[in-house]
């Protein structure tokens, strides 16, 4: 047999209701309708469009350096546990272990020296040079600079001045700055320049010529220059030339002198003739007379050696007025 059920509920035997009260009107008021479902929370809300920024996504700060990503929170490294006791007692037995090396070395080097040492005085202590200075100086001064003196410079020798120990004797023409040439007989001037003087024969097919430069250049240079210079202006073909000769100087009063033989064809109206020449060039002593003078001759192959004698001697002449 079942137990018996209570009665269901009514507003006639509810037990709160005062006793003869008259019953409620019935509830007649329409329930809430809703337009859709109520949105479910076992899904995700569904949206038909993306929300909209302008036309682009906002732009975010870039993440901070320990950040591997920006999406998602971040969060600052990991603590991390501070070191065992164990690791601190080491470091700090480490460190005393090398204070104590520390202090017996300097104690070693405090106590070594001489054995005399007083009593209660000043106690020394070494220092980084290795060396012992006394311990009323609590800290080393800064060394000496040094300052590196600068090389002698060497004084050159004066050469010195060379003073004319031969009278100059000018005769005959004067060319320039002091230099002469005198003809010899049968000779005469033919042509002068500002620099230069031609001397001629009328009976001697030959030529000679003075020039001279106001600077002194070494006779070897300036006698190869005036031959070639020469030849080009004669116009010579088949020319030879002779290495430079190097000569005693004439007097004291001429610092080099140099010599430098040439040959040639000349061609005029249809003839050819060969010709012979030379060049002699005499460089003064700097202090006595800074010129350069040339003497050059030419003459036909057949007339050399008698031109050659007169111009041997007018070259005796110029060098006795430098």
């Amino acid at each position: 047999m079942s137990d018996p059920q209570p009665p269901a509920w009514t507003p006639e035997n509810d037990p709160n209701r005062p006793y003869g009260a008259p019953l409620p009107p019935p509830h007649t008021a329409p329930l809430p309708q809703y337009a859709a479902r109520p949105p479910q929370y076992g899904e995700p809300a569904q949206y038909t469009q993306p929300p909209q920024y302008g036309g682009q996504p906002p732009q975010y700060p870039a993440p901070p350096p320990h950040q591997l990503h920006s999406g998602g929170p971040q969060y600052p490294p990991p603590h991390q546990p501070p070191a065992r006791r164990k690791t601190q007692w080491l470091l700090a037995g480490a460190v005393t272990l090398v204070f104590a090396l520390v202090a017996g070395t300097v104690v070693v080097l405090a106590t070594r020296g001489s054995g005399d040492a007083a009593v209660g005085g000043p106690m020394p202590t070494a220092t980084y040079s290795d060396g012992v200075t006394s311990s009323e100086a609590p800290s080393p001064t800064a060394p000496p600079s040094y300052t590196p003196e600068p090389a002698p410079t060497p004084t050159p020798t004066p050469t010195p001045e060379r003073r004319r120990t031969l009278r100059d004797i000018d005769q005959g023409i004067q060319v320039y700055d002091d230099v002469y040439v005198n003809p010899a007989s049968g000779w005469r001037k033919d042509r002068r320049t500002k620099y230069s003087v031609d001397v001629a024969s009328p009976t001697k097919h030959g030529v000679v010529i003075v020039l001279v430069n106001p600077i002194g250049y070494p006779a070897t240079t300036a006698v190869r220059s005036v031959t070639r210079q020469l030849v080009e202006a004669d116009r010579l073909t088949a020319v030879r030339m002779n290495p430079v000769k190097s000569l005693s100087p004439a007097n004291s009063n001429i610092a080099g002198q140099a010599r430098m033989d040439f040959s040639g064809r000349y061609a005029k109206n249809g003839a050819v003739i060969s010709i012979v020449g030379r060049c002699t060039t005499m460089t003064g002593v700097e202090s006595i007379h800074n010129v350069t003078v040339t003497v050059c001759v030419e003459a036909l192959k057949d007339a050399w050696d008698v031109v050659l004698g007169d111009a041997n001697r007018m070259l005796a002449s110029v060098a006795r007025s430098i």
